[in-house]
């Protein structure tokens, strides 16, 4: 509906590469090239320098990237609230997610989707990273919300939430509120793993190898299935586990668990959202709108 130029500039800016901005966008990377250069000939102004192999923003790039999330925002929220005056819509929303998402971050957001848009029957499958792909593969699920992301050429893979992954114990733990450690202390430490195939696990044993740890340096006591099973083990006072920080917020407040900080260690990570390539139905499309409006972001 309004200016693509914006889009296109505000996916350049946030990838800082023509090549994954033209993959997102699903166009070619001549037309990214072109669409900018009209931009820049219009501000009279560069956006982007070369800095070898990469790019980055110039001041006029960075002023316009400022502007242009706030544009993108308004847009977003205007088209939210217009569509939702005349809104009729109906149908069955098939959704499967990683444990960690369909459980603690879907849920509110489900909750208020149903509020307004009655009309729409949302079936919401609960699995690992793996599975959910499949589902998505198989058209069981329009849309999948998953952990870690894979390199499945038939899917498309969009982030659209930060999340970290912290090394947690119970309130008896030596640990509990004490020093920081270090990657190696981490191999003597009793710990709770998730099942193969969990995105969490994923993101955890690819960030220890860049610290020098592999899994089997690693003292495994045990591999759960969820998140509320591991923090529930967590009580024998002697183990330690990696949790989605999303997943252990009343328990940080009541005080159950505590994060162990680990130096050199860090496990951010985002929450993307898949779906087949070329297949974006407008049920799928209206959730992701309300997702982007619940939490304020641009997806």
């Amino acid at each position: 509906m309004f200016d693509y130029r914006i889009r296109i500039f505000f996916t350049v800016a946030k990838r800082l590469s023509f090549s994954k901005a033209a993959e997102e966008l699903h166009i070619t990377q001549p037309a990214i090239t072109r669409h900018i250069r009209q931009i820049e000939d219009y501000f009279g102004q560069k956006l982007f320098e070369r800095k070898g192999n990469s790019i980055a923003l110039t001041e006029a790039g960075n002023l316009l990237l400022n502007h242009s999330k706030r544009i993108l925002q308004e847009y977003k929220e205007l088209e939210f609230d217009m569509n939702a005056l005349v809104d009729r819509t109906e149908g069955i929303l098939r959704i499967a997610a990683s444990t960690t998402v369909a459980q603690y971050v879907l849920p509110v957001v489900l909750a208020k989707f149903h509020k307004q848009y009655p009309k729409v029957k949302v079936s919401l499958i609960s699995a690992n990273t793996e599975d959910v792909e499949k589902a998505v593969l198989e058209s069981n699920a329009e849309l999948g919300f998953i952990e870690g992301r894979s390199k499945n050429r038939e899917l498309a893979y969009q982030p659209f939430l930060k999340d970290e992954i912290v090394p947690v114990v119970g309130a008896g733990h030596p640990l509990f509120n004490g020093n920081a450690i270090t990657p190696q202390d981490l191999k003597k430490q009793p710990l709770v793993l998730r099942e193969e195939g969990s995105g969490t696990l994923e993101i955890i044993l690819q960030e220890l190898r860049k610290v020098g740890i592999v899994y089997n340096d690693l003292t495994v006591e045990m591999r759960l299935g969820s998140s509320e099973s591991i923090k529930s083990y967590l009580g024998d006072d002697r183990s330690m586990a990696f949790l989605s920080v999303n997943t252990i917020l009343k328990e940080l407040k009541s005080g159950e668990l505590g994060i162990v900080d680990v130096t050199e260690l860090s496990l951010e990570r985002d929450f993307y959202y898949i779906f087949k390539q070329g297949h974006h139905s407008a049920l799928s499309n209206l959730f992701l709108d309300f997702i982007g409006y619940h939490y304020n972001i641009l997806l």
